[in-house]
């Protein structure tokens, strides 16, 4: 005798009688003990969830009296509301929560119109087919949801990078911003610079994750072109500059890599090309000079942004310089000097010196060179002229 000719089980029985009080539980549990299933409108609850409790109600009813799992098939219905909770941005976890609340109120209802040791031994006995069938269900619920998730993040993920493509490009982007639902106004552009991470796949996958994740949280409505060396980034005025710092640092953090960001501020879309560029050299010149991870502005590296052009001044500095070339005591002797604010105890103290020999050193500078470092009108172009020099030996 084949599974579906038997006469239905005292569980079945009970379950079928008790059908609709035992969707209306599970229903109400749903709503009761999962937040945002009780944000759904009314008709979703009152119709949708209803039906679907009850479909899920009798496939269990119909695999308990077959004797079998569910497969693929039997998940479709399921799957399909996964999926639709996927676009209504129901959570993962309030998604799966339904199937644990409803099998429990489920449960509940059935224990208490359990009468007969006969009725309540096969309810006993149904605990592994439930749990199995929940095993099965729960897993390919989640795959599909997630899937879904996926497809929805890659397809915003591309149409914010066509949007900020444009915006970087100059071209119309009003009717591209309008059809995604972006308001575009005043954005901070940066020039994200991740050396390490270009070398390899190995390095760029952690720090392209790791980029996508902290821009998502830093602003939903950032913008961003990125590639395996960094990329661009756009955000929004209204997120202040201290949050992009914290980002930048926990995307070097999380990637494991040096992370340098170039930003300049554009007050409107028609700024956004010409801070880019002005980002884009920041970035280059605080990569060049090995600084730390960060975020740079202009303001933290002007004179490196004019020197690093160039022309008669650059050349002169250079220049300056060139009588030294080969006598690196010199050299570190200016550098002391210099960045120890002219304290010539400090300067011989670092160099691990005398102070007549800092003294001397000092001395034989300003003879090849012509400059003194030691006067106040003389030492801003020996700055420079370091500055200048870095530059030129870092190839910028």
């Amino acid at each position: 005798m084949s599974a579906a000719s038997r006469d239905p089980s005292p569980l079945v029985e009970l379950l079928q009688s008790r059908m609709p009080e035992v969707t209306r539980e599970m229903v109400a549990a749903v709503v009761r003990s999962v937040p945002d299933y009780e944000q759904l409108p009314q008709e979703v609850v009152a119709e949708d969830l209803v039906r679907r409790s009850e479909e899920n109600l009798r496939l269990f009813i119909d695999l308990v009296g077959e004797g079998r799992q569910p497969d693929r098939g039997d998940l479709d219905e399921m799957i399909e509301v996964a999926v639709r909770r996927a676009r209504q941005g129901v959570p993962l976890d309030a998604v799966l929560a339904v199937y644990h609340q409803a099998a429990l109120a489920a449960w509940k209802v059935l224990d208490e119109a359990s009468r007969t040791p006969q009725q309540r031994a096969e309810l006993l006995s149904s605990v592994p087919q439930l749990l199995s069938y929940l095993g099965v269900v729960i897993p390919g619920v989640a795959a599909s949801y997630l899937h879904e998730r996926q497809d929805l993040r890659w397809e915003q993920r591309e149409a914010k990078r066509a949007l900020a493509q444009a915006l970087l490009q100059g071209k119309p982007a009003e009717l591209l911003a309008e059809r995604y639902g972006i308001t575009l106004g005043g954005y901070h552009v940066l020039a994200l610079r991740t050396p390490e991470a270009s070398d390899g796949a190995d390095g760029a996958r952690p720090a392209m994750r790791a980029i996508h994740g902290e821009i998502d949280r830093l602003s939903p409505v950032a913008l961003t072109v990125l590639d395996r060396a960094g990329g661009w980034v756009l955000v929004p005025v209204s997120e202040p500059v201290p949050r992009l710092e914290d980002a930048v640092v926990r995307i070097g953090a999380v990637a494991e890599v040096r992370v340098i960001a170039g930003t300049a501020t554009a007050a409107n879309v028609s700024e956004i090309p010409a801070r880019a560029e002005e980002a884009g050299e920041i970035a280059r010149l605080a990569l060049g000079l090995g600084r730390p991870t960060g975020v740079y502005r202009m303001a933290d590296i002007a004179l490196q942004y004019q020197f690093a052009r160039p022309g008669p001044a650059r050349a002169w500095l250079l220049g300056l310089l060139e009588p030294l070339t080969g006598q690196q005591h010199l050299m570190d002797a200016l550098r002391a000097f210099l960045s120890h604010d002219h304290n010539r105890v400090a300067a011989a103290e670092s160099l691990v010196v005398h102070r007549n020999t800092l003294n001397y050193r000092l001395n034989r500078i300003a003879a090849l060179t012509g400059y003194d470092p030691g006067r106040s009108e003389h030492t801003p172009l020996f700055s420079a002229a370091l500055t200048a020099l870095d530059l030129a030996a870092a190839g910028l």
